[in-house]
């Protein structure tokens, strides 16, 4: 027992005379755990590697169709009356600000909305007389809602009425800019013939594409349904006497019979008839041998084709 508390007593002794023995002796287990570390760090690199939350891409994309629209008329505007904001312009131009103009030019007017971040050049400064490239005169901005800015973040509002426009207009040089310039006649005159604003405008309808998709993908489908039908038929009746004649004159059946049922002029008459066969021959489906129909021939291939297609 002596023993052993002598050789600790002379190992302290030995390491507090000489430290660096100390790092001598530990220097194999510091090196084997270095070791185990780093082949642990090795067998688990693509776990240790992958992103444990998944990146969020915020989705700014609203994807919406054409809404339907009746087509209407709008009257006429006589922009000479309309040239002094009234109370009822200015609450219009109010509502039609907040709902179209705020969201990037700020409910103050100075730029800066929620829907401009990104905006490059950002939206204007309303309240800043510097920089308007038609002006701040009421035609100068009715012709910018017009046609907007090209190479700018400012589209046209030409969706809007021309009565919408210019009530914007006054709200727009009322409420946010200070001594704007006034028109003379001769701008008035101008504009309004620049864009016709005393002979109205009539705005058409407007249905949703999916539903124009569907109705183009449905005439189609009747179309391609009576084609397949016509090529059937002709096909049964090859041997009579209708079907022989139309076998003589035609290269394409799916091309003639596609540009006869894409038209209805030809069914009037003989005379409708010989004309729609001589209109592109040779590139519609059939050929020139048409010409030499008897008009026995012409009348009896015309009935043949009405009751087929």
């Amino acid at each position: 027992m002596d023993e052993i508390k002598k050789i600790i007593t002379d190992f302290i002794k030995s390491v507090k005379e000489n430290p660096g023995a100390m790092f001598g002796i530990l220097y194999p287990y510091i090196f084997v755990i270095i070791v185990i570390i780093g082949l642990y760090y090795v067998a688990n690199v693509g776990n240790i590697a992958i992103n444990k939350t998944s990146a969020y891409v915020p989705d700014s994309t609203v994807v919406t169709d054409l809404p339907v629209l009746q087509a209407r008329m709008v009257p006429p505007v006589d922009i000479f009356k309309m040239k002094e904001p009234t109370d009822e312009l200015l609450q219009k131009g109010k509502e039609l600000y907040s709902t179209n103009c705020a969201s990037c030019h700020n409910e103050t007017g100075a730029g800066g909305g929620p829907a401009s971040v990104g905006m490059n050049p950002a939206p204007r400064n309303l309240t800043s007389p510097d920089g308007w490239q038609n002006g701040r005169t009421l035609s100068g901005i009715y012709t910018t809602l017009e046609e907007g800015i090209e190479g700018g973040s400012m589209i046209s509002y030409n969706f809007l009425t021309p009565q919408d426009r210019i009530a914007l207009a006054h709200y727009l040089r009322q409420e946010f800019m200070t001594n704007p310039p006034m028109d003379s006649d001769g701008d008035l005159s101008a504009l309004n013939s620049l864009y016709n604003l005393s002979s109205g405008m009539e705005i058409p309808a407007q249905i949703p594409v999916a539903t124009a998709m569907e109705i183009v993908y449905s005439e189609n489908s009747i179309k391609l349904n009576k084609l397949s039908a016509a090529i059937n038929t002709i096909a049964t009746d090859r041997t009579k006497y209708p079907a022989k004649l139309l076998e003589n004159i035609v290269d394409n059946e799916k091309l003639a019979f596609s540009a006869l049922l894409n038209s209805n002029s030809w069914k009037a008459n003989d005379q409708a008839f010989m004309e729609f066969l001589n209109y592109n021959v040779n590139q519609n489906g059939f050929n020139s041998k048409a010409f030499q129909l008897s008009d026995a021939d012409r009348n009896a291939l015309l009935n043949y084709l009405k009751q087929i297609l």
